[in-house]
């Protein structure tokens, strides 16, 4: 439970009370004359800089967890504040300064925080390269349209480069995570890929349609069941007869060197297409 000092003084708790149970460890001081009534939590921390600075909107890593778009607890609390503002800010708080559109502020367990859109938007330049590319990889089309993301970029933020390049490169439809490393480095090298496209009966991991190549990722299964690997050489044989070529990688060969597998894959399909 969180309480600034006024409220406590209000409540009819003497000052030197406030300060003999900080002492005790019965209250906590997480910021200039606001107090943690026990043990915080982050969402405590979260409460205490919204009571400490009322101007502050939770964002960046913080609104990314509480939106459910991040799956682990910051390390640190990260807050937006009007470019105005001056504060002095202790180790485990982050603030950013941004003046922020009435239309990019939502709220989550009675807490102002950043718009999906816009979270994801300043994860994408604070996070490292590889937690970046998976986070909008899981997100644009489900939690976030990518038009909300360019809408953004349109808007001159920081990070707009890096928004549009990540969008560029984004491996939205893929079904796995050796798929998704795959497409991605595959769009790094100018060519995007139908993911988890049909052709015919068929349903295929990677189709380029101009070359008319198809890229398999293929797990364990294929080694290991033998109905399914009698079921994949008859789905091979079917499409090859058919006028494609179907290049195949194991799931561990991408994740071990997904660029060796991609600089080979987007040599075949260029010298196909010409």
């Amino acid at each position: 439970m969180i309480r600034t000092r006024g409220e406590l003084l209000a409540e009819g708790i003497p000052a030197g009370t406030i300060d003999d149970r900080c002492r005790r460890g019965l209250y906590t001081r997480l910021l200039p004359s606001t107090y943690c009534l026990g043990t915080p939590t982050t969402l405590d921390r979260c409460r205490a800089v919204i009571a400490w600075h009322p101007r502050a909107v939770l964002s960046h890593r913080t609104a990314a967890w509480l939106l459910g778009l991040l799956p682990d607890e910051p390390v640190r609390v990260e807050a937006t504040i009007p470019k105005d503002a001056d504060r002095t800010t202790p180790s485990w708080l982050q603030l950013y300064r941004r003046r922020l559109r009435p239309e990019w502020i939502d709220e989550r367990y009675d807490l102002p925080i950043t718009t999906a859109a816009l979270t994801i938007f300043d994860c994408a330049s604070v996070l490292p390269d590889q937690d970046a590319d998976a986070l909008i990889d899981r997100n644009v089309g489900r939690s976030v349209s990518g038009l909300a993301l360019l809408e953004l970029c349109e808007s001159r933020l920081s990070g707009s480069s890096t928004v549009r390049k990540q969008l560029r490169e984004a491996a939205i439809n893929a079904a796995s995570e050796p798929e998704r490393l795959f497409a991605r480095a595959m769009q790094r090298r100018g060519i995007r890929l139908l993911c988890n496209h049909p052709i015919g009966q068929y349903r295929c991991d990677f189709v380029d349609e101009r070359s008319r190549t198809i890229i398999e990722i293929d797990g364990r299964e294929f080694h290991s069941e033998s109905g399914v690997f009698r079921r994949d050489r008859r789905r091979q044989n079917a499409l090859v007869l058919d006028g494609w070529l179907v290049l195949r990688y194991a799931a561990a060969d991408v994740l071990e060197s997904v660029d060796r597998c991609a600089d080979e894959a987007a040599a075949v399909i260029k010298r196909r297409r010409r």
